[in-house]
């Protein structure tokens, strides 16, 4: 049996997180705030692979597609791992929203 980091625990419930929080209060993914948490991103990647799935980010955002975006994320290969590692969404959360994912990260831990 495998063991899985901490780290890819985190991200995978954060985005759950965020992708719940989106369908719960029908939020938009498709608006400047996220857009420029992406161009933030985008200005720290190096490598193509890492720019293409930002350029992939960029065009999931603008289908508004909640169900293939959370396809995609939420996927267990590298593809998945990797958007969720370059995820615009997280600026939906709120600090206590944060805090509270990473309380359950600590108690699956433990």
């Amino acid at each position: 049996m495998s063991v899985v980091p901490r780290k890819v625990i985190r991200q995978k419930l954060m985005q759950t997180a965020v992708l719940n929080k989106i369908e719960r209060e029908h939020l938009p993914v498709d608006t400047d705030q996220i857009h420029r948490n992406l161009d933030r991103i985008r200005e720290q990647v190096r490598g193509k692979s890492m720019t293409e799935y930002v350029e992939r980010w960029d065009q999931l955002l603008r289908t508004g597609d909640i169900d293939t975006i959370r396809r995609v994320v939420l996927s267990d290969d590298e593809v998945g791992q990797e958007m969720r590692n370059l995820s615009p969404l997280t600026v939906l959360l709120t600090e206590s929203e944060r805090l509270d994912v990473l309380d359950t990260v600590r108690h699956h831990a433990a």
